[in-house]
């Protein structure tokens, strides 16, 4: 999540967030026309290495007792996860979806309350909640597009309106405000800490609520959630390696972002057995997920 002590990291991602909301109010179909270009780039520069340097980030935890054996084990762990979650798919969209989802939400609440000081027991209300929200901004609020790509990817859904779907967005939100003011009122965060959290519901809601589904995705996926990650796990790693770049790091993603880009191509050919209904955005959604199980569980190692 974008840190919002460091003001040249602040000011540019909220100024942009914003800067595509207003845009939403007036040319929504401006934005629709390069939502998936937006897409596409964002996700390759950004989204794609900030999870491909999960290898790495296991051996700076594991490092005085790293060896070949668990360097096997952990290429094993990783390539179960992914193509076990991917069986899941297969043979029970609906209840992968819904792993998917909560894991998801988990995830990103957890980057962005990773650095506040809550009690532990709290945490996972926190994180889930947090990440229903940012998922919800993109998908509840776009429920007439969202809903097409979900069919796609379970097959039938029960007709819930547009109406419905955005008024729960509406209470999570405001599930989310609840939340801070509770943790607030019981001296867990100081009112700059409330302030500063609030500030970021509102930028995000108004730009969820003002733009396209995947252009809301797009911009708080990359640079909300994975270039603050990016630049947590670089300092993270200057603790080993003091000399650490982006330059450096880049460079360590790039096997694995292409590996990933591959996965996407080999499912795109296995289309038409594996997932036939599926379209390419489909396709996109699962693989992130699929690469998104064992991409959590080593965060939640690295955040204790």
């Amino acid at each position: 999540m974008v840190d919002f002590r460091n003001i040249n990291i602040f000011v540019p991602i909220v100024m942009m967030t914003l800067l595509f909301g207003v845009v939403g109010m007036y040319w929504f179909e401006f934005l629709q026309k390069i939502q998936y270009p937006l897409l596409g780039v964002l996700v390759l520069l950004i989204g794609l290495p900030h999870g491909a340097t999960d290898f790495l980030l296991f051996r700076h935890l594991h490092g005085p007792e790293l060896g070949k054996k668990m360097v096997f084990k952990f290429f094993c762990f990783y390539l179960v996860a992914v193509l076990g979650y991917l069986a899941v798919w297969f043979v029970a969209p609906l209840l992968a979806l819904v792993i998917f989802l909560v894991i998801s939400a988990y995830h990103f609440g957890q980057s962005n309350w990773q650095s506040l000081p809550v009690v532990s027991g709290i945490r996972p209300v926190l994180n889930v909640s947090f990440g229903a929200f940012t998922i919800g901004g993109a998908v509840l609020w776009h429920w007439d597009e969202a809903q097409n790509i979900v069919r796609q990817m379970i097959g039938d859904l029960p007709a819930w309106s547009d109406s419905t779907m955005a008024n729960i967005q509406w209470f999570v939100m405001l599930f989310n405000i609840a939340l801070l003011f509770g943790i607030r009122l019981s001296r867990q965060i100081n009112q700059s800490l409330l302030l500063s959290e609030l500030l970021k519901l509102s930028v995000l809601a108004f730009m969820f609520y003002n733009t396209p589904l995947w252009v809301g995705f797009t911009l708080y996926f990359t640079l909300w959630h994975s270039l603050s990650s990016l630049l947590d796990q670089i300092l993270f790693f200057r603790h080993q390696w003091p000399t650490f770049t982006l330059t450096n790091y880049y460079y360590q993603a790039a096997p694995y972002t292409l590996l990933a880009i591959f996965g996407l191509l080999g499912l795109m050919f296995g289309q038409s057995f594996l997932f036939p209904n599926a379209s390419f955005l489909s396709l996109f959604l699962i693989l992130i997920a699929c690469m998104t199980l064992p991409h959590i569980i080593l965060m939640e190692e690295r955040y204790k």
